[in-house]
């Protein structure tokens, strides 16, 4: 065997010894009779966090529960890795390490990071899980064998020594004869392999075939075919030992000993006569003996058991040749061509076949063809400075998975996909199933924490991250859509509140919080579809009211709306905040006589309620009675002297009745000073300033309005009167153009809220 395959074989025995002990998915974890630690370990903690939340002992329970989701992420991520999921694993594993970090966690990142070949990032976590627990075997195994896999036997050693000390075990003990043997030194393999037989009991024939491959790869011919002896010494029909006697005879015995070769494959043939390796080295030897009669029969009987064997097609085409079956040769011989493809690794297997082609085609009087294939096979023997011995010995290496490199050709290949039986994976996603169910009440005991500590973005976090594990976790969407919503965090609320209002329509506090949430979050269907069945009674809920008639107007459903808010200021006469809500829908659907009817009603039964007053003002300038207007913004500003919106739309009633202009002035430069960026007030000011002739002045006001909103098509217009006051052509009709292409996008409609975009607020 050579050493790709056996250091796959040791990582995965790895991972599978690793995960018999601390890995939930060899546990049936839902069974009462648990004799796993981790499980144990899991059940206690489960226990423990129960008995804490019932007694309202926080802090504990947030520990238990802590410690919960670690060793399920934890769990989990053993599972991916299993599954072949390795960036999957790395992600859970690495979060398993937030709460609880073990050695068992680092060692099992470890080895998804091995997995995706990360291998500095898995010797770093070997090494933490070390720091962290000296003593910890699988740790060390792992970093042995991640150094082996490197073909650094040297570092390799002490890892894999330490491992025997502190637990000794087959897979680490073969690891480590492998590393004696390519550190060169076989007395000490030996003397391993010879514990290895005694623990067994008694001497096994299987044991002996391991060590013979050992040897056999780490170039120790004669061992090898010493240890397979013996094998068959103790039972002449044991499975592959004849097979790998050949094998071993075949590579290192020299042409003299073929036929003994030969006799040991069809040994093995005969106790397996569908065995696709002793058959095709048969036909290996039976070629090399010039027997190419009898080599073909072997080799069609390899392409038939694996017809995806290049080698196998190459070599019967090759006998085929000498027995100048050319048309059959041809087929073959082009068969293997499109076998290997473009593998680099099998260049020299290529370049014998494109060889024997090319003579062949040649032979067959296609001279052209046959040198294209010639010169195919010289380019390709220029890359390679190996011997004809040597190349044999590849092509025949690559048969059983060798390239003639310890390394096992590039150190990043790409990770397997691992099949699973279909009974493994009914087992882990029963195992997985039963661990999101842990993780999302672990999460969700732990977002409830967080809430009776008062840490709401902590408890949003865990809440989401209980979702993610089982969405239909029971509360869950109950509890973090109230949280999302009291923390004013609609957009994340919406979606758990609405999955709840789903489960149980007749939750009345999640329906009136999920209507909000779409009012603030701008869904306006679904906030008035969601709070329709409140119509009725919904007077009795102001702002809920206000919600809804909002909502439907913004729909342009202005006909429902009327009799929303005419209730609710019916009955909310000696109710100043409920009846502001009522006045404030007045307002936006345009009734400003019953606007300000109700706000004066709101300012009598309160004189101190903020914004009433300023909105009694918008009203009436919208129904051009300035005058009146005016008096509403001073009270406003009496309230809110720094009120910058009472202050600016007071300085409007004057511009408007065009009337005591350095006062007008006066307003516009204390409303810019409270805030520099309010793009309107400038240009009020800047349009006095032009009036008056002030052109550098008006211009400044003008340039820095368009700076602070550039979308504002009457700006630009007044901006570029101001250049062309000034003589700046060029600028003017920049602002101009600009003016008209904004006058010509479409426009909103004016807002009586005072946030109309195309006109002067």
């Amino acid at each position: 065997m050579t050493v790709r395959i056996l250091c796959f074989l040791l990582i995965f025995s790895a991972l599978n010894i690793y995960a018999q002990k601390t890995n939930p998915s060899q546990t049936d974890l839902s069974s009462s009779n648990q004799n796993s630690r981790t499980s144990d370990e899991l059940l206690k903690h489960l226990s423990a966090a129960e008995t804490y939340q019932i007694s309202g002992d926080l802090v504990n329970a947030a520990v238990e529960n802590r410690a919960i989701v670690g060793i399920g992420l934890e769990r989990v991520g053993n599972i991916a890795i299993e599954e072949g999921n390795y960036e999957d694993a790395v992600r859970l594993l690495s979060e398993s390490l937030t709460y609880a970090d073990t050695a068992p966690g680092r060692t099992n990142l470890a080895v998804a990071y091995q997995r995706l070949n990360q291998i500095d990032k898995a010797v770093a976590e070997t090494r933490n899980a070390i720091a962290i627990d000296p003593k910890y075997q699988f740790a060390h195994y792992i970093l042995g064998n991640i150094y082996f896999v490197k073909e650094d036997y040297q570092a390799a050693l002490p890892e894999l020594e330490k491992v025997m000390l502190l637990a000794p075990d087959f897979d680490a003990a073969q690891a480590l004869g492998l590393t004696y043997l390519y550190l060169k030194r076989p007395e000490r393999a030996k003397l391993l392999f010879e514990e290895l037989q005694i623990s067994a009991g008694k001497e096994s024939p299987e044991l002996h075939i391991l060590f013979g491959q050992a040897y056999e790869q780490t170039n120790y011919p004669l061992e090898a075919e010493r240890e397979f002896r013996r094998a068959l010494e103790i039972n002449p029909k044991q499975p592959r030992a004849s097979f790998f006697l050949g094998y071993v005879i075949l590579q290192h015995g020299g042409s003299d000993r073929l036929a003994e070769a030969g006799k040991a494959f069809d040994e093995e043939l005969k106790l397996s006569p569908d065995d696709f390796y002793s058959n095709f080295f048969a036909g290996v030897v039976a070629s090399s003996e010039n027997d190419h009669q009898k080599a073909v029969g072997y080799f069609e009987k390899s392409v038939k058991i694996r017809p995806e064997s290049a080698e196998s097609f190459l070599f019967l085409g090759g006998s085929q040749f000498e027995l100048n079956n050319l048309v059959e040769a041809e087929k073959n011989l082009r068969q293997a061509i499109r076998l290997v493809g473009t593998d680099k690794e099998k260049e020299l297997q290529s370049r014998r076949t494109h060889f024997l082609l090319g003579r062949l085609l040649v032979k067959t009087g296609r001279k052209e063809e046959g040198q294209k294939e010639l010169d195919i096979a010289r380019a390709l023997q220029e890359k390679s400075i190996q011997t004809a011995r040597d190349e044999i010995n590849q092509i025949l290496g690559q048969v059983v998975g060798t390239t003639g490199n310890k390394a096992g050709g590039s150190e990043n290949p790409t990770p397997e996909k691992i099949a699973l039986t279909p009974e493994r994976a009914a087992e882990f996603a029963k195992i997985k199933k039963y661990l999101a169910e842990i993780l999302a009440q672990a999460f969700h005991n732990l977002g409830v924490i967080a809430v009776q500590n008062g840490q709401t973005a902590e408890a949003l976090e865990k809440f989401a991250a209980a979702s993610s594990w089982k969405p239909d976790f029971p509360g869950l969407d109950r509890n973090w859509g109230i949280v999302g919503f009291r923390a004013g965090q609609y957009e994340r609320a919406v979606a758990p509140l609405a999955r709840q209002l789903k489960a149980n329509p007749k939750d009345d506090l999640v329906r009136q919080m999920l209507g909000a949430s779409y009012y603030f979050t701008g869904n306006f269907a679904g906030a008035a579809e969601v709070l329709k069945p409140f119509e009725p009674v919904i007077t009795s809920n102001a702002e809920l009211a206000y919600f809804y008639g909002l909502s439907l107007i913004q729909l342009k459903r202005n006909q429902e709306a009327v009799p929303i808010f005419d209730k609710l200021a019916a009955v909310s006469q000696n109710n100043a905040e409920a009846l502001f809500s009522a006045a404030q829908g007045f307002m936006i659907m345009g009734d400003y006589e019953r606007s300000v009817k109700e706000f004066r009603r709101v300012t009598t039964l309160n004189p101190n309620v903020s914004k009433a007053n300023y909105f009694i003002g918008q009203s009436l300038i919208r129904l051009n009675r300035f005058d009146e207007a005016e008096k509403a913004f001073s009270r406003e500003l009496e309230l809110n002297p720094t009120d910058v919106l009472s202050k600016y739309h007071l300085a409007v009633t004057l511009i408007e009745r065009r009337i005591e202009t350095e006062r007008t002035i006066a307003l516009l430069e204390e409303t810019i000073s409270l805030k520099s960026d309010y793009a309107d007030a400038r240009y009020q000011l800047g349009k006095i300033f032009l009036e008056r002739g002030e052109i550098a002045k008006a211009i400044e006001q003008l340039e820095t309005a368009v700076s602070a909103e550039a979308n504002k098509d009457y700006i630009h217009y007044q901006l570029s009167i101001a250049y062309r006051k000034a003589s700046r052509r060029d600028d003017a009709d920049r602002e101009l153009k600009r003016y008209q292409e904004l006058k010509a996008a479409s426009r909103k409609n004016d807002s009586p809220m005072g946030n109309n975009e195309n006109s002067p607020k």
